[in-house]
């Protein structure tokens, strides 16, 4: 057992010793928000990248999402991996209030993108939480 810790430290000293401060990289998307299945509203996202790996195609963000009709906000640490042909996957944990505007509580999110061009790619999330229903949002997320 004494093998496997070992082996697990060497390998997260690695990958915080490859990392690096992102550089202020800022994301907003744009698109459409479906809260609870009562409809629906524009919205809006912005993220800022925290760090990324070099070796791994990781990247640590913070992101701040709410649909504008007033359904509701969240506030999530994301991690995402690139995967081949512009593709990223990842999910995030942090608090919000979707769906259910009285109390924030702590949300669940999941989210699937596509690059379609350089700095602009198709995104879409999933944000959960206890006691609550789903909130859906498709959009467009530009990266300057």
């Amino acid at each position: 057992m004494r093998v496997r810790w070992l082996e697990l430290a060497i390998a997260l000293v690695f990958v915080i010793a490859t990392s690096r401060a992102a550089y202020a990289q800022v994301s907003v998307d744009g698109g459409y928000f479906t809260t609870g299945g009562t409809g629906g509203s524009i919205g809006a996202a912005v993220s800022l990248q925290l760090f990324k790996t070099p070796v791994v195609p990781l990247t640590v963000e913070t992101t701040a999402a709410a649909a504008l009709n007033g359904e509701g906000f969240a506030a999530t640490l994301d991690l995402r991996f690139r995967l081949a042909g512009g593709t990223a996957i990842g999910g995030g944990v942090g608090i919000g209030n979707l769906a259910v505007t009285q109390n924030a509580n702590i949300m669940y999110e999941g989210l699937v993108s596509q690059q379609i061009l350089p700095h602009l790619a198709a995104e879409l999330r999933l944000y959960a939480g206890p006691f609550r229903p789903s909130s859906f949002f498709a959009g467009l997320r530009l990266t300057l």
